[in-house]
């Protein structure tokens, strides 16, 4: 590369570099002059004006203070961060001049936060000067609304005393507060204290509101005190003295002494209203309600209970009656049937137990109707009492039907037992004959040992069955013994039959093999051996059937569906 070309090269990039830094000066030119410019907007607002305004206005308290510190904060905007805002302005400029524009951007960017801040506290300050120059107006606005609600309120308390019973001194009294405080709004008005007169007026507010629920309530609440309780408390004592004459007894409650302390209740109540304490007033109102509620569901349950206990008594009585009877039936069957039959409940001792519960109950029954015919029966406890001997004379009927009903099962057991007894001995001869029809060679002794077991149980309950006094317990103990070994001999005569039948009908079908095959000869000899030597016909046919089964794989099968074919053709 020639001398001249590195030359121009250099110039260029001089030119350029000078171009750049020009370009970037202008620019902070123009962020500046934007700066200034916000800075004279911020500076040009009316907050000098309006703090004269406040000045010439003879302010006074909370207000004087208020003004004062705005003054202040005026001051220290304008005096110092107004000053501290243009010397930043004025560096950055020098430093873009001395062409560092590093510091130049960064001495901007500390006065454009400065005066973000600024401007943000003069536009509290503007608000601040807006509310405290318009707070004497609002004033004057909501006192007219105050004054206007306060003397609807003191015409109301004037023109209807009557409604407000004793409490209208204590409403008096609050509009004398209320009165107190209007005055108290007006001195700090005029003293220029507008911002103390604002909290005045708040508390007028407040007592004024109060003032007015008191007003709507209070009629209310004497009227409910004393259309609805009193006249229920009225209403308590004549009801109390009729139930009275009519022997209506309440035991340990003092029915009287309730209705005084309800009135005293109320009595103070009164007192609360009077001193407008509504929210205590309405506590003892609300108790005294409960316990008229109270005093009523205790009085109408004994009117109820009455009529409960009037209708319920007699049928009670021939319930007593009818069980008594019932249980002296119980003892005769038990005394009979003792004679015929061994118990083991001790019934009689049921029976004797049972006869002192009746006489319990007809102990408390008879107390009933003495306290009845006395007149010092309290009917909600009789009521109790009633449904408590109701229920258990219920459980005792309830024992009564049993006992007397395993009594009556005996004797048809008994008749029951001797019917099967017949049926026994009937099957053990069918088993005998099936067994005999078949002409087996023998039975083996399994099959003996069983049933000589059921025949001497047959024996058994026959004897049992024909003693004086009889023992059901024993006699349903062997009964069911000797079921179960029936049907186990059943079961074995049905399998020996078969199994012996079976063996002959595979012998017969496997004679024709036994000339060609050695082993279906010996099987047929060992079967006949087991079959008519020893009578065990289900170990001949297990050999039988398995040597035929090696030759030919379906004939025990088809065996075996063709006796079963026959055995069922036989059957029907």
């Amino acid at each position: 590369m020639r001398f001249t070309d590195i030359l121009f090269i250099i110039v260029i990039l001089v030119l350029v570099g000078y171009g750049v830094f020009f370009y970037m000066k202008s620019q902070l030119a123009k962020d500046i002059n934007e700066l200034e410019k916000r800075k004279d907007r911020v500076m040009e607002v009316s907050i000098p004006d309006q703090l004269f305004t406040l000045k010439n206005m003879e302010l006074s308290g909370q207000t004087k203070r208020q003004y004062e510190n705005l003054v202040a904060n005026w001051q220290t905007i304008t005096n110092y961060q107004f000053t501290e805002i243009e010397a930043a302005l004025v560096g950055a400029e020098q430093f873009a001049d001395q062409m560092n524009i590093v510091k130049s951007k960064k001495v901007l960017e500390d006065a454009r936060e400065m005066l973000d801040e600024t401007e943000a506290q003069v536009d509290d300050l503007i608000e601040a000067l807006k509310e405290l120059l318009s707070v004497d107006e609002q004033n004057r606005e909501e006192i007219e609304a105050l004054l206007e609600r306060y003397n609807t309120a003191r015409k109301s308390v004037m023109n209807h005393s009557f409604d407000y019973g004793p409490a209208i001194e204590t409403l008096e009294k609050n509009l004398q507060y209320l009165e107190l405080n209007f005055t108290k709004y007006n001195e700090l008005t005029t003293s220029g204290d507008h911002l103390e007169a604002k909290e005045m007026l708040a508390v007028i507010e407040s007592d004024l509101s109060s003032l007015e629920e008191i007003l709507e309530k209070i009629p209310a609440m004497y009227n409910q005190i004393k259309n609805k309780y009193e006249d229920s408390i009225e209403d308590l004592r004549d009801g109390y003295q009729k139930m009275v004459e009519s022997h209506f007894k309440f035991g340990d409650i003092n029915i009287p002494e309730e209705i005084d302390a309800v009135q005293e209740l109320l009595d103070e109540a009164k007192i609360k209203i009077k001193n407008a304490d509504l929210v205590e007033a309405k506590t003892q109102m609300d108790k005294a309600e409960r316990e008229i509620n109270s005093l009523y569901e205790l009085m109408e349950s004994e009117i109820a209970s009455k009529e409960f206990v009037n209708k319920n008594i007699n049928q009670l009585g021939a319930q007593l009656d009818q069980v008594s009877e019932n249980n002296r039936y119980a003892g005769i069957e038990v005394d009979r049937i003792s004679q015929s039959y061994i118990l083991h409940n001790n019934e009689l001792d049921q029976v004797s137990e049972l006869t002192e519960q009746i006489r319990n109950e007809y102990q408390r029954f008879n107390d009933i109707v003495g306290q009845i015919n006395d007149h010092t029966v309290i009917y909600t406890k009789v009521e109790s009492d009633i449904k408590k001997i109701k229920k258990r004379v219920e459980e005792i009927d309830e024992k009564q039907n049993q006992l007397v009903q395993v009594l009556s099962d005996m004797n048809h057991k008994e008749k029951e037992t001797k019917q099967n007894l017949e049926l026994y001995e009937m099957d053990l001869r069918n088993y005998k004959r099936r067994i005999e029809k078949h002409h087996l060679p023998g039975l083996n002794d399994n099959y003996y040992t069983l049933f000589f077991k059921v025949t001497d149980q047959i024996e058994e309950l026959a004897k049992l069955l024909n003693k004086v006094r009889i023992d059901m317990f024993e006699i349903e103990t062997l009964e069911a013994r000797l079921v179960e070994n029936l049907n186990k001999l059943e079961e074995l005569t049905e399998q020996t039959i078969d199994n012996a039948m079976l063996t002959e009908y595979m012998i017969q079908h496997s004679n024709r093999f036994r000339y060609d095959y050695p082993e279906v000869d010996d099987a047929i000899k060992e079967a006949q051996y087991l079959f008519h030597q020893d009578f065990r016909y289900g170990d001949s046919l297990a050999v039988i059937e398995k040597a035929l089964r090696r030759i030919d794989q379906e004939a025990p099968t088809q065996v075996r569906r063709m006796y079963h074919k026959e055995k069922q053709s036989r059957i029907y």
